[in-house]
């Protein structure tokens, strides 16, 4: 039976790992930092924190929707491997744009609401990976406490992604203008070694 423990590591980590990936909020965070400092780029991350628990839990609930009906479990998977090829491939071919973000004079905890209200990629992003991971036993949707204790985890890894980019922004904006594609073809082949591990666990 999965715990609260594994429920909240597994959601954090996972949260964490897909901040990570150059995107508006990462970047938007860098620029927050720099502009207006630590307590200004705290609130911007505490924002999109609270948005992605409201976006996890809904998804978390589509997702029990989904298991349900086990006629759709082989569906969802091979659905599941081709998005993250899809991913891969996406990444590996993106070209570098590192793009700041140009603020007009707003709060940070309202910009960091407003993007992360828009960012409803996160959407697919939750169904799929709960999805796979609930499948495979490493996260437990069959009581309330399981499911509040993972989109907690969520919502503290999205904190935990941002955090790091906010901090070193003056040194991660020099390397990522320098090595973003580079980074960009790592997270691809991420991407695409989970694909071909999903399409193996489907034939096996």
């Amino acid at each position: 039976m999965t715990s609260l423990s594994l429920n909240f590591l597994t959601g954090l980590i996972v949260s964490f790992l897909g901040t990570l990936p150059l995107g508006i909020l990462n970047v938007t965070i860098m620029d927050v930092s720099l502009k207006k400092g630590m307590n200004a780029a705290l609130r911007f991350a505490l924002a999109c924190a609270l948005v992605e628990l409201v976006y996890s839990y809904i998804s978390v609930q589509l997702t029990r929707s989904l298991i349900e009906f086990p006629a759709l479990k082989p569906i969802t998977e091979v659905i599941a491997a081709i998005t993250l090829l899809t991913m891969g491939i996406y990444y590996i071919r993106k070209q570098d744009a590192l793009v700041a973000s140009k603020q007009k004079a707003v709060s940070s905890f309202y910009l960091g609401s407003i993007l992360s209200i828009l960012n409803v990629v996160a959407f697919p992003f939750w169904i799929l990976y709960t999805t796979l991971l609930e499948s495979k036993g490493i996260v437990g949707l069959s009581q309330q406490p399981l499911i509040v204790i993972y989109v907690l985890g969520i919502s503290l890894g999205t904190i935990a992604g941002l955090l790091p980019f906010a901090y070193a922004s003056r040194f991660f904006t020099r390397i990522i203008a320098r090595h973003q594609h580079q980074m960009d073809r790592m997270i691809g082949c991420l991407f695409i070694f989970l694909s071909a591990c999903q399409f193996i666990s489907l034939v096996i």
